[in-house]
């Protein structure tokens, strides 16, 4: 379900800002259903709460940042590196495996260096906007910098004691939602009244977004919500080793979803890329 994601950023057509607030709106509105309300009162002001929320809210603009500028396998595939991640602030030792992950990564590098090459821009407008190689840097730090968040709130998660996990998805949005809430309505009510302008909801081809608001928030709420529980279900069950293996069948369905819905194009160095840090996870877990 989660790899849904960057097809869902790309074809919305709403800003950042108002996508990252209906998903902390939705997951929090989801999430306050099947919560211990006594639990949440007596965790949400303590210090691993705090940082899991802060760090949470990051990771969610790092990777949508990702997924904006990069094909949807690609970015899967990169972010698919925080298992490493993880294994490394285990302490885990060593292994050569993933030096083969990074060839991948360095796979991938290259097929972006040869699309540029191949297809440099041909209009003024696309001179006038950012050029293709620099999109994909600015994703790959995005997407890169969504994978260390993604470990932290790994270890984040486990500091966090409850069974209940809708307690983990409501402590990990709730800070945000309250942060992107003041934010819209100093941008879109605060800001807009004193610059003697009225500034409305509207989408990145400049129409109305109302409806997209809604269906953004209708998607957040049932795909990603359960999709984010079930991941904070096996997040706190499992070891690190095992729960950084498991989600390399996403990097395969973000491909399909980016063919299905965004007309990307497969490359052979795609391949070869995703295959390598799949075959690296795979090897880490045969080994451990």
């Amino acid at each position: 379900m989660l790899s849904l994601y960057p097809v869902f950023v790309k074809k919305i057509g709403l800003t950042i800002p108002i996508q990252l607030w209906t998903r902390l709106i939705a997951y929090v509105a989801i999430s306050a259903l099947f919560i211990n309300k006594t639990f949440i009162l007596q965790s949400l002001t303590s210090y691993h709460a705090i940082l899991l929320a802060l760090v949470n809210l990051t990771h969610i603009y790092f990777s949508y940042m990702g997924f904006k500028y990069l094909d949807s396998g690609v970015s899967f595939a990169i972010f698919n590196t925080y298992p490493f991640m993880i294994l490394l602030m285990s302490r885990a030792p060593w292994n050569p495996v993933y030096l083969l992950a990074l060839f991948g990564f360095f796979i991938f590098i290259y097929d972006n260096w040869k699309s540029s090459h191949q297809n440099p821009p041909s209009t003024e407008e696309e001179k006038e906007n950012m050029p293709f190689h620099q999109t994909f840097w600015f994703g790959t730090l995005m997407i890169l910098m969504a994978a260390f968040t993604e470990a932290l709130i790994y270890f984040l998660v486990k500091r966090v004691k409850t069974e209940n996990h809708w307690n983990h998805l409501f402590i990990s949005y709730f800070l945000g939602a309250v942060i992107m809430s003041l934010y819209m309505i100093y941008h879109f009510f605060i800001k807009s009244k004193s610059e003697e302008q009225t500034e409305s909801f509207e989408n990145e081809d400049g129409g109305d977004s109302k409806n997209r608001i809604l269906i953004a928030l209708g998607l957040n709420g049932i795909l990603g919500a359960l999709g984010y529980y079930l991941r904070f279900y096996a997040n706190y069950r499992l070891d690190s080793q095992i729960y950084a293996i498991l989600s390399y069948v996403g990097i395969i369905m973000a491909y399909v979803y980016g063919i299905m819905f965004n007309n990307e194009q497969l490359t052979i160095y795609k391949v070869i890329g995703t295959l390598c840090i799949i075959l690296a996870n795979y090897l880490i877990l045969k080994r451990s």
